[in-house]
């Protein structure tokens, strides 16, 4: 099921970049609302490993799965716009200064992770709590309005057992309240007041009002309507969910409004994402 709700959030981020092109805001936030579910995931699924592993080959994992695909595909764009700097290459690859935001933030946390749970692992969620509102309030308004999400997914792997003695009937309802708080957010974000606070800390909660709230939703919804996990396509989709990420990012700005190279950039990016991440798996 985890699997499926990563197809359904790159679905939603590729929707979200490409209706952008075309001069429409009305998906925007169906983009933030795909990675705060990747980031909920990768932080549920990160310590889900920790109770079966520890911490034994962390980052190796890190370095195999997300570090080096990311690698060989800056590598290749640079050789695709002729362009060489071998300061910003090195700067690319580590994530210190990317275009690829998602993967900055998400090395932060992975090192947040890391750092709490080696030197202090009682306290680590109270760390992480405060590391989030620390993202919060002092990171960019694209990293701030995920301040929570990898974190909530941490807590409901803390928490899984109880999780599952609770019915689906009130899971259902957490899925209503969150996608009633999303929405009541996303309307408070249009007010006059908060469109003159854009880039401070009050336009930054109001954007965590609502990306994580939805993700929450949809991910609920995704299992509450259990069939959606025998779609072969949703499983396609998240299995090469990252690769597809990599791939579409650099090239839908080409899109420009046109419908047809919307198309063709959709089934591009799953055939190359398809073929990457074969090509991944051969080389590690």
């Amino acid at each position: 099921m985890t699997n499926c709700c990563r197809g359904v959030a790159i679905l939603l981020i590729m929707l979200s970049h490409v209706s952008g092109t075309m001069g429409t805001v009305l998906l925007t936030p169906l983009g933030g609302t795909g990675v705060a579910m990747f980031l909920f995931l990768s932080g549920y699924g990160l310590n889900e490993s920790y109770k079966k592993h520890g911490l034994t080959s962390y980052w190796q994992k890190k370095i195999k799965r997300v570090f080096i695909p990311y690698a060989i595909v800056i590598t290749l764009l640079c050789v695709y716009h002729g362009k060489f700097d071998f300061l910003a290459y090195m700067l690319n690859i580590t994530g210190l200064k990317t275009s690829y935001w998602y993967i900055g933030f998400l090395m932060k946390w992975y090192i947040f992770y890391y750092l709490f749970t080696r030197f202090g692992e009682r306290q680590r969620m109270l760390m992480m709590l405060i590391g989030a509102f620390f993202t919060l309030f002092l990171f960019p308004n694209i990293e701030a309005e995920q301040a929570f999400s990898f974190f909530c997914g941490v807590c409901v792997s803390v928490h899984i057992d109880y999780l599952r003695t609770v019915s689906m009937r009130k899971i259902v309802a957490v899925g209503g309240i969150a996608l009633l708080v999303g929405m009541s957010f996303l309307a408070v974000k249009q007010l006059p007041f908060v469109r003159l606070h854009t880039g401070d800390w009050i336009y930054n909660v109001v954007q965590c009002g609502i990306k994580l709230p939805l993700g929450i939703a949809v991910m609920i919804g995704v299992t509450w309507m259990s069939w959606l996990s025998d779609s072969r396509f949703l499983q396609l989709a998240g299995g090469v969910s990252y690769e597809l990420y990599l791939v579409h990012f650099p090239f839908y700005g080409e899109v420009q409004g046109k419908l047809l190279l919307a198309v063709f950039l959709f089934v591009g990016s799953f055939g190359i994402a398809y073929l990457f991440q074969r090509f991944n798996k051969k080389i590690l």
